[in-house]
């Protein structure tokens, strides 16, 4: 297997050039093209071939005009010079176009004129001829592989252009035919093909040209022995990566019995019988109205009934045609025999799954006719032909066309599909999805150091590993070489996307045996996110390879996303997501507490809760660095539960130092949704014998939206325990007053945004008054969080809100600093506000 011909990997180039001047100019533009190039040099026809002889190139430039030969006599030499495909692009001052058009005939991949030759046409070049080395190479194994498995059929089996132009006739052809392979191909074979069915083929192969879609005809071909015999034909189309047709895939199958069976049919009653009991192909006449008249002992061994249990009554055959047509094809069934009679055709040919008499479904060929009259009634006569071997056959061309031969993997074409089918569903459920572009690092060094069938083996095990390690609605395809693409559906998190790219790289580390050999490999993933970084197959695959690119520049076995921003931003999150889940292990968070204060008075009346987190490396870590994380993946949950029970026992203290306080905790909606919320709770005053009178839960505005039904009940049950209830944050969210009214929360906490924009605007200032103005409606107690400055405490105690909290009394403050706090406030407390 060659190495994947992309700009990732080092390339082998051969530079064929006698002038040094110009060979001087060649290695200069060459190196500007900042390719992986390693360059070899030949000043002549004579010392290139020698070189060809040692050594496999990825590329060679040669000049048109040689001191010891024209260039164009090497192009042969050079594509033969090792079995896979050697792309030779010809640089010459000679502009004459039939020179150009015999080098190309000849098999030259590209001519660049040198006057106007630079680094970036040089660059795009090269990239485009290890593109077509690397398809030419697919290409060639799949005509390889393919022409292996047509040797083995039983059918007439055949490729052919679009022009009709055969370029491929299997042995059993030839062996049928009696003349040689290169006699009939081109367009040699259409002389075997009866004279009267020739226009009728040629009519049925442009339609299917035209339409793209499979070909499906009966004519007669001539035996060596000069007897034209009838067969079935099917040809379905080749595609390349860009959808285009490049070939047809087909083969004949045998039915002359079928086809003389039919005739004599039509022909004698008393041979009809006959032929009708004793036909080795399934035979089945219908009345007008879909009941069996009479069935042959094939169909029953078809349908899986012997013979003798026609006269068993305790198991009998179906009586209605319907009964053993699969339940799809029943309408079809009957609109083709109706075809019959309103349209005065000979006989119609369609295909049916068949019902067996063990429910099983065996695909079948019906050929039905009208017969006017038998036994004084008008009947259809059915010949039915098992397809079963002929589908697998069908299935193996199909999976030639549309997967990898190698691996068994989807090929592009078959990526190109899944791609399309994707954004279509996307378009209909909002569901992106991943691309991830990888492939193998060194590859290269393997697939050389140890041979290309150990470079095979190790594809398909890479192969075996990604699929082993994917979600069943997940794909993986093999673009060539060692490039592979995976798919993955419904994508909803940036994190889930990378820590699949994480596993792969993970699975794939480990090390493989190949023969004595014991390798240690790695793969490196760009990735690009539908609709994000694009949205059509082309764009997403070339995103996801630029994304490889700036993979493989970081130092490989790693990936980066399109988007370099994004890349930093999941890679935080993830660090993120392992030192949380570290610092609920390991107790690093402690809690500060706020004290709030009674405007009336100037009392401590309660201590708010305030989580912060002592990274071992970072420090002191922010709260707004961490909290909605931990909301959003439900580690907020544990970490709840750590803050309820430590607030509960650490607020017993300050009651052991003289201040029996009250302590609010901060709940999120995300712990309203696990069903032992109230059971947490309960546990931790019962441990701290904390009174559940001084415990008050902090709810924000979100509550209102989500599971609203289910949060009231909860909250319900904790003011039944006594545990008041207080709404943060308010007029930042979605709050209206028939939820709040619902709620009846004791406290409602005017957010700081509003208390920090007061004497700012007439308008703030009113809505402030207007929210003090609630507890006049609900019996509730207002709270101003965020008061710095004296001006903001008269303004709010002026107009009716009697509690405050914020850096004008005391910022958030450890334990053993709150205890210290409680008594030095409490002796110089500011005298009660007029």
């Amino acid at each position: 297997m060659p190495d994947s011909y992309g700009t990732h990997q080092s390339l082998l180039l051969l530079l064929i050039e006698d002038d040094d001047v110009d060979l001087e100019k060649m290695n200069r533009l060459l190196r500007k093209t900042l390719l992986k190039l390693r360059i070899m040099e030949s000043n002549s026809a004579k010392h290139a071939l020698g070189l060809l002889q040692q050594y496999q190139f990825d590329c060679v430039i040669v000049d048109y005009q040689l001191k010891d030969a024209v260039g164009s006599e090497l192009i042969q030499k050079i594509l033969n010079h090792k079995p896979t495909p050697t792309p030779v692009i010809m640089v010459s001052g000679n502009t004459d176009e039939r020179v150009i058009a015999d080098a190309m005939r000849d098999g030259l991949f590209d001519y660049l004129p040198k006057r106007s030759l630079d680094a970036e046409l040089l660059r795009k070049t090269l990239q485009a001829s290890q593109l077509w080395a690397d398809a030419e190479y697919q290409a060639r194994e799949d005509r390889l592989r393919f022409n292996q498995l047509a040797e083995g059929l039983p059918q007439l089996t055949w490729t052919c252009l679009s022009s009709g132009r055969c370029d491929f006739l299997n042995r059993r052809w030839c062996e049928y035919t009696g003349i040689p392979a290169e006699k009939q191909l081109g367009f040699g074979w259409l002389d075997q093909v009866h004279p009267d069915d020739r226009d009728y083929l040629m009519k049925a192969w442009e339609q299917a040209v035209e339409s793209g879609k499979e070909m499906f005809v009966i004519f007669r071909i001539r035996r060596h022995d000069g007897e034209y015999r009838w067969f079935d034909t099917r040809a379905i189309p080749q595609r390349n990566d860009s959808g285009e047709i490049i070939r047809w895939l087909g083969s004949n199958t045998d039915i002359t019995d079928v086809e003389l069976t039919r005739q004599a049919l039509a022909n004698s009653e008393q041979l009809f019988q006959a032929v009708f009991d004793y036909a080795p192909l399934g035979m089945v006449l219908v009345n007008l109205k879909g009941s069996i008249i009479q069935i042959n002992p094939a169909l029953c061994q078809i349908l899986g009934y012997d013979s003798h249990i026609f006269n068993n009554d305790r198991e009998p055959l179906p009586t209605e045609l319907n009964k053993f047509i699969g339940s799809q094809d029943v309408e079809k069934t009957y609109f083709q025999l109706e075809k019959l009679r309103t349209n005065s055709i000979r006989f119609v040919q369609f295909e049916a799954q068949l019902v067996t008499r063990n429910t099983h479904f065996v695909p079948t060929l019906v050929s039905a006719a009208f017969i006017n009259k038998f036994n004084d009634e008008s009947c259809y006569l059915l010949q039915v032909y098992d397809l079963s071997e002929r589908k697998r056959y069908e299935s193996q061309l199909i999976k030639l066309a549309h997967y990898d031969t190698l691996t068994g993997l989807g090929n592009r074409a078959k990526l190109n599909q899944e791609i399309e089918f994707l954004i279509q569903k996307s378009h209909r459920s909002a569901a992106p999805f991943a691309v991830l572009f990888g492939d193998v690092d060194h590859f290269k060094q393997i697939n050389d150091g140890l041979g290309h069938e150990a470079g095979d083996q190790l594809l398909k095990i890479i192969a075996r590993r990604l699929q082993k390690s994917l979600r069943h609605e997940d794909s993986v395809c093999r673009l060539g070489g060692d490039e592979f693409v995976i798919l993955l559906q419904d994508v909803t998190k940036f994190e889930a996307v990378v820590a699949v790219a994480d596993k792969l790289i993970k699975k794939i580390k480990k090390p493989v045996k190949l023969g004595p050999n014991r390798v240690h490999i790695g793969m490196s993933f760009g990735i690009a996110l539908y609709p994000t970084d694009g949205n059509d197959a082309k764009t997403l695959l070339r995103n996801a390879d630029s994304a490889l690119y700036e993979a493989k520049a970081k130092g490989r076995n790693c990936y980066q996303l399109y988007r370099k921003e994004l890349t930093e931003y999941v890679h935080n999150r993830l660090l993120l997501d392992t030192d949380l889940r570290k610092a609920i292990s390991n107790r690093e968070f402690e809690l500060y507490y706020q004290p709030v204060i009674n405007l009336d008075n100037g009392d401590i009346v309660s201590a708010e809760a305030l989580i912060r987190w002592h990274h071992p490396t970072r420090g002191m870590v922010p709260p707004d660095e961490f909290i909605s994380y931990a909301q959003e993946t439900g580690l907020i949950v544990a970490m709840g539960e750590w803050i309820i029970q430590r607030a509960c026992a650490q607020a017993m203290e300050w009651e052991k130092a003289g201040f029996p306080l009250a302590v609010s905790v901060n709940i999120s909606a995300r712990q309203f949704v696990q069903q032992n919320l109230i059971t947490v709770i309960e546990q931790a005053l019962i441990a701290s014998k904390f009174p559940a009178d001084r415990l008050i839960i902090e709810i924000t505005e979100q509550m209102f939206l989500e599971n609203t039904e289910n949060n009231l009940r909860q909250i319900s049950e904790l003011k039944a325990m006594g545990i008041k209830i207080s709404l943060d944050d308010f007029g930042v969210g979605y709050s209206s007053l028939s939820y709040i009214i619902r709620f009846a929360p004791q406290y409602l906490k005017i957010d700081r945004s509003f208390i920090n924009r007061i004497g700012t605007a007439k308008e703030h200032d009113e809505m402030i008054k207007a929210i003090i103005g609630l507890s006049k409606i609900i019996p509730m107690q207002i709270v101003g969080e965020g008061i710095e400055e004296a001006s903001q405490q008269y303004f709010l105690h002026g107009h009716g809100c009697n509690l405050g909290q914020g850096y004008l009394f005391s910022r958030p403050l450890p334990q053993q600093k709150l205890l210290e706090f409680f008594p030095a406030y409490t002796s110089q407390k500011p005298a009660k506000i007029a």
